[in-house]
């Protein structure tokens, strides 16, 4: 998984469904050893998906912890078994994100987004005006 990169299979993203979700870690890059270790080193891809279990883990597992428990499971078992760790430990996130994404709430955020706008040109106004001062401009 990379953001950088520009397939845009390489990422998981917040609003990918639970079956883009499975589909994209079917196809994560990893290794061809029948086991599973963390070494971000030797085993970059196998690791990436076991620091991603990690953030996601709500028993906050280390990627050690996670990879000894999963040290037999193959490839795919783990790969399926991280993508149900992923789905679950971004629902929440995922909800409120689809809640706000509604029809019904986008003048909600339109609403603030304009009080952010005013706030942030008040604030510029203020600097401006310091600014003003002390270079020696008088405000018109």
């Amino acid at each position: 998984m990379s953001k950088s990169y520009e397939d845009p299979r390489s990422r998981i993203m917040l609003n990918d469904s639970p079956e883009d979700i499975h589909a994209k870690m079917k196809m994560a890059l990893t290794d061809s050893l029948g086991c599973i270790s963390y070494n971000p080193i030797y085993r970059p891809g196998v690791s990436n998906l076991l620091t991603l279990m990690a953030c996601m883990d709500e028993s906050q597992r280390s990627e050690e912890q996670i990879a000894t428990e999963s040290e037999k499971l193959s490839m795919r078992d783990f790969k399926e078994e991280a993508a149900r760790t992923i789905v679950k430990g971004i629902a929440g996130i995922k909800s409120k994100y689809d809640y706000y994404m509604d029809d019904n709430q986008k003048q909600l955020l339109r609403d603030v987004a304009a009080i952010g706008n005013e706030k942030a040109r008040r604030h510029a106004e203020e600097t401006m005006v310091q600014v003003r001062r002390l270079v020696g401009i008088d405000p018109v």
